[in-house]
C-alpha cells in the first residue's frame, strides 16, 4: 500500500514536471524585429546586434522568449513592419503615427548639429536654422521643430541614406550642418574615412534635444500583446544604466 502511494506521489511529481516543461515550451516564443545599421545601437556587426539589440534581448528573456533581428536598411526596416513582415522596429524615436505603438524607453542619448569648423552654425531658436542647408537622414524623425519647418517647406535640407554619407557631405562643403545623434558621431569618428576628415568637424555647442529610443510595434493585438512583454522586462532593470556602461566601454575601445 505505502509502495503504491509512493509510486503514485511520484507519477503525479512527473506529471507537474512534463505539464510546466510542456507550458513552458508553449509559451515561449520569438520576437521578429527589423533594425539598421546604427552603430552603436544596432548593426549586424556589433556584439550581440548593439546594445539596443541587447536591452530589449534582456527585456523580454524575463518571460522566455527569444529575439531575432534582420538588419536591413533604415526605410526598409519601417517598411516590412508596416507590412506585416515583421510585428515592428527599432530603435525609434516616438513620434505622432496610427500604425504603431511605442515600448518604454530603451535609454536615452542626446542628439546635435555637426558643422564644420571653419564654418559654425550660429543659432538661438530653431527658425535660425531655416538659413542653413541641413543635412538630415532619410526616414529619420529629427526634432518636433525640425520636422515641422522641413514638411511646411521652411527648412532647406538634403536627405542622405545614413549618418556616414552625411558626414562625408558635410566635410566636402555641400551642405552647412546634419543632425545627428552625438554617440553615433563618436562611434563613427573610428571609421577609417571618418577618421581622415574628422578634424574639420566639431558639435555645436547647443544640444537640440535628449532623445529616448524605443520599439515600435504594430498597433495591433499581436503588437500589444509584445508590447507588455517588452515593457514588463523593462521595468525589472534600468535600461539606462546598461546603455550608458556599453557606451562608457565603447568610447574608451573605438
Amino acid at each position: 500500500m505505502m509502495l503504491m502511494l509512493s509510486n503514485g506521489i511520484r507519477n503525479q511529481h512527473l506529471y507537474i514536471f512534463l505539464s510546466l516543461f510542456i507550458s513552458s515550451a508553449v509559451v515561449s516564443d520569438t520576437l521578429e524585429l527589423s533594425t539598421l545599421d546604427w552603430p552603436p545601437f544596432s548593426g549586424a556587426e556589433l556584439t550581440e546586434k548593439g546594445i539596443a539589440t541587447r536591452i530589449v534581448k534582456h527585456a523580454i528573456a524575463y518571460d522566455n522568449h527569444q529575439l531575432k533581428v534582420t538588419v536591413v536598411p533604415w526605410v526598409r526596416a519601417i517598411r516590412m513592419a508596416k507590412m506585416g513582415a515583421k510585428i515592428g522596429y527599432f530603435p525609434e524615436y516616438i513620434n505622432v503615427t496610427n500604425e504603431f505603438i511605442f515600448s518604454q524607453s530603451l535609454g536615452a542619448s542626446p542628439i546635435g548639429l555637426l558643422e564644420l569648423k571653419s564654418n559654425p552654425i550660429v543659432w538661438d531658436t530653431f527658425t535660425d536654422l531655416n538659413k542653413y542647408v541641413l543635412g538630415v537622414v532619410k526616414g529619420y524623425v529629427n526634432t518636433d521643430e525640425i520636422d515641422t519647418m522641413i514638411a511646411n517647406g521652411e527648412q532647406k535640407y538634403e536627405e542622405a541614406m545614413n549618418e556616414k554619407q552625411n558626414i562625408l557631405k558635410l566635410a566636402a562643403g555641400r551642405i552647412d550642418t546634419i543632425v545627428i545623434d552625438l554617440n553615433v558621431y563618436q562611434y563613427l569618428k573610428s571609421d577609417p574615412k571618418i577618421e581622415q576628415i574628422s578634424h574639420l568637424l566639431q558639435i555645436n555647442n547647443k544640444i537640440l534635444d535628449s532623445k529616448s529610443l524605443h520599439v515600435a510595434l504594430a498597433n495591433n493585438k499581436e503588437g500589444e500583446r509584445w508590447l507588455k512583454i517588452i515593457n514588463d522586462g523593462l521595468s525589472k532593470f534600468e535600461p539606462q544604466i546598461m546603455l550608458d556602461a556599453y557606451l562608457q566601454e565603447t568610447n574608451k575601445h573605438p
